[in-house]
This record gives C-alpha cells, structure tokens and sequence, in this order.
C-alpha cells in the first residue's frame, strides 16, 4: 500500500516510478460489471444497483382493444344461448286488393339460433417469498392480475376477428367462439343460401371507391353502418391516396404536418375508423409456440390444375398468374407448430386454374404426445422466392392423425398473400352482441405449496344476428408509396 509519508516524498511533478503509478491503480473504482453476472470486480460490488420504479410496457396496451371495447355486452343464462331472428315481414306478394274484397293470408318468417358459450382463462401463480421482498414496481400480485388481465384481452380481442369453432378435429367443436370473420361468411362466398357480404379489392390498396361501395352494401340490406375495424397499415395507405387530393379541410396549426383520418362520411352516413393492430397480416412461424403444439407437417406438393369441380381466379394484383411457394404449420388448442420448408407449386397460367395442394402429417403422429387438430397454409406472392416470408391464406381441418397421413386443400386464390381485411358494420346491440356467462373475473385455488395462486376467466360467446348488416373487405393491399 502506498502511505501517507511515500505521497510526500512523491514529486509534485509527476515524475513518480512506474511502481508508484501501478500502486495508485489498485485503487477502487466503480466500473459497469454487473455483479450479479460476474461476480463482482474492485469497487462495482459496493455499488447500488439503479433501476427505474416505472416499468416500460413493451406490448399492446388498452387503447389497443378496440373492437372488445366497441361491441355491446349481455349476460348469458346458460351454456347454450338461442336466440329467434326476424327474417321477414312477409312474402313478396301482392298487397292491393279490390274494394271491399280480402287480401291473401300472409305472415312473418323467424329462424331459432344458437351460441355455444366458450370458456377463456389464465392461471397465474406467485411465490410466498416474492410477496415478501421489496419489488421495484409494487404489488406483484396486483401487477401480475393486471398482466392476466392483458393477456385474456388481447386473446379475446384476435378472437373476436379470426375465431373459428369449427376446427375441432373429425367434426368436433372448437375451442374458440367464431370471430366476425367466420360469422359473416369467412372464406366462403354464399352464408344461408345467399350471397355473402363482401367486397373483393383484388389486392389492391384501400380506396374512398372501396369504401363507398362497401357501406351502400350495408345500406341495401337494411343496415346503417357505424364503425370500420381496420389494420393500421390499410388505414396509412388511404391516408397516403387522401393527401395529394386535397380534400380534407386542415385545421391551421403551425408547425404541424399531416392530419389523422378519424371518420369516412358516405352516403350511408358518419363511419368511424378503428385502428387495430390486431388485424395486421400473419406470417409463417419459425418456431412452435407452445411445448404442446403437435409435431411440424410438410408440403407434398403444389399442382396446377385446370379442369375440376373448382374455379380459381387468379386476376389479383401480386397473386396473378406464376409459380407459389407454400408453408404449412399444425395447430391444435395449445399452439401451434413451426412451419415447413417452402415448396413451389406448378405456374399458374389462366384465371380459372386451381392448385391441388397436399399436405401431410409428420411422421411422428400416431405416437405424439399433443395431436393435430388444424393446419394453418402459408403462401407468397407471385413468383416469389422461398426465402420470402409467407403469409396465412387459409385453415383446414387435418383429414386424419396417422403418421405422414394426407389432407388435401385446393387453393382457388379466394384470400390472397400479403393483404389485409376490413369489417365494416352497425355496432348495435340489434345486430351484434357479446353474450357474457361469466364477466372477467378472478378465482382463489387451493394453497398446496408456499405459493399464491388463482384463475382468472371469462365465459362468453359473440352473437351476430344480422349477418348481412356486416360486410368484409378481403385481399386489400399495400400502397407501394
């Protein structure tokens, strides 16, 4: 160590030994190890650790939820909820008759459906010792009731879109409620023996034309639309057309540049856009979401094919004619799978051609521990590479669980790659309705160990008794600007 009587002797000049100077180093000095990874180097043991109170939220957040927010709740009575639909006034016939005679006998149609209530919940769990430790952001319990609370909304919130209750497998009931998606046709193009209320953009970007032509559909069913659910992208792109047009009136501020499009006002009347960010396209997984997803499948192959029972229409903007490549994942109620090497179809070469798309189990099946319900198909764009990202086209019940077994799917180019979906419709409780058995809630469990922990759940089903009054804009694109 250097003394008081060796600083003394010390030249004032800076002409110390270089033993002096090796000495002086040994001195302590905070650094930026972190202790709690290295062990501690010189003085950064003795340094307290500085850490935020306020904890940053990474995620989505509530004024994320939109259409949660927006679609009006009941309650529920039991687990199967019917409901009559008034589906006419009467028939068609005439309703003039001659003085003094009596008209025809006529009457109103009603139609007797049902919702199967569907169960949401998260169990949350924490440690004796955790509630008795200083925690940086407060309460832990209270922090991680929040945190499930979160967790369900944004759940029930991509449910309430894409839900589908029909991939159960061999015919059994899903797990999921049908999200409006599915409950105003999905990808079909009849619902009830009628046509479908749908706009086709052919994947091109969101127009003022687009959405004209979508709200008069819900005006000539008898609907009065009130709000647009949107991606945020779509919205961004109509933005990007509005501009140069110069027909929004900007409030002077100065120092401000563009301005946010809130509302659509068409001949049906004031919409209102609603941003969500659980409507944004979905890619290929690379890795399975939960250690109880089922083994990853693989593509056999993609055949064109010209002649059948199905008509493709392949006039679509980047899903035109051309070569596909395709992805496949397997899903059942715990997740789902990472998805398969890309496999490129034969080249489309008319619009009436169809691919022949088969799939195929893993090989493992029959002995895995967590089955197949569901496959999710991922396709690209038009003569894209392999390597691109692939997006969801469409969702097929696997035709067996044996080991490489086959489904088949023929893709007809209904729902296009790398396009969004708008829903457009009247939010009132008269056409749609979520019917809640059990509100959120929270349920103490049994303590079996030094540990606190509950359920969180929430028990309901959406109810959409106008179909028609809801209307899907499906394949619309991206500006390129």
């Amino acid at each position: 160590m250097i003394g008081i009587k060796d600083y003394e002797n010390m030249d004032g000049f800076g002409l110390s030994t270089w033993e002096e100077v090796a000495q002086l180093n040994k001195a302590l000095s905070a650094g930026y190890d972190i202790p709690a990874t290295s062990g501690g180097v010189s003085g950064s043991a003795l340094r307290v650790e500085s850490l935020e109170s306020s904890l940053k939220v990474v995620t989505y957040q509530m004024q994320h939820i939109k259409f949660w927010q927006k679609i009006p709740k009941l309650p529920a009575y039991s687990t199967v909820e019917e409901y009559n639909q008034l589906t006419s006034y009467g028939s068609d016939a005439g309703a003039f008759t001659p003085e003094g005679e009596l008209g025809e006998y006529d009457d109103a149609s009603y139609a007797r459906k049902t919702a199967l209530i569907k169960f949401i919940q998260t169990v949350r769990k924490v440690t004796h010792p955790l509630t008795l430790v200083r925690a940086a952001h407060g309460d832990v319990v209270g922090n991680e009731i929040r945190n499930g609370i979160m967790w369900m909304l944004g759940k029930i919130e991509n449910a309430l879109y894409w839900g589908d209750r029909s991939l159960g497998y061999a015919s059994a009931e899903g797990a999921e409620f049908d999200g409006i998606n599915k409950l105003i046709g999905g990808d079909a193009t009849t619902y009830a023996g009628s046509a479908i209320s749908m706009v086709d953009a052919k994947g091109d970007p969101l127009t003022e034309d687009i959405l004209e032509t979508a709200a008069n559909t819900v005006v000539e069913n008898y609907g009065f639309p009130t709000d647009i659910f949107i991606g945020t992208r779509p919205l961004a792109d109509l933005a990007k057309v509005m501009f140069p047009k110069e027909r929004i009136v900007v409030p002077y501020k100065e120092g401000q540049v563009g301005v946010p499009i809130n509302t659509f006002a068409s001949q049906a009347g004031i919409l209102a856009f609603n941003p969500d960010v659980f409507l944004r396209k979905r890619a290929h997984p690379t890795a399975a979401t939960s250690a109880k997803a089922p083994l990853a499948p693989t593509v056999t192959s993609a055949t064109r094919s010209a002649t059948g029972a199905y008509t493709g229409d392949w006039t679509k903007t980047n899903n035109g004619w051309g070569q596909y490549y395709y992805r496949v994942s397997a899903a059942n109620r715990y997740g789902e799978s990472a998805a398969s090497a890309a496999v490129q179809s034969d080249a489309v070469i008319a619009d009436t051609d169809y691919v022949i798309v088969l799939l195929a189990n893993n090989a493992g099946e029959a002995a895995a521990s967590y089955h197949i319900d569901y496959f999710n198909i991922y396709r690209g764009v038009a003569n894209g590479g392999a390597a691109d990202t692939l997006y969801l086209v469409h969702q097929i019940v696997a035709a067996n669980r044996t080991n490489s077994g086959n489904t088949t799917w023929n893709d007809i180019n209904s729902i296009c790659s790398n396009v969004h979906k708008i829903f457009m419709g009247e939010m009132t409780p008269q056409v749609i309705t979520f019917k809640q058995l059990a509100p959120m809630m929270k349920m103490d469990l049994a303590v079996v160990e030094p540990s606190i922990r509950w359920l969180q759940l929430l028990y309901g089903v959406p109810v959409i008794y106008a179909p028609k009054k809801f209307v899907m804009i499906k394949n619309v694109g991206e500006a390129t600007i």
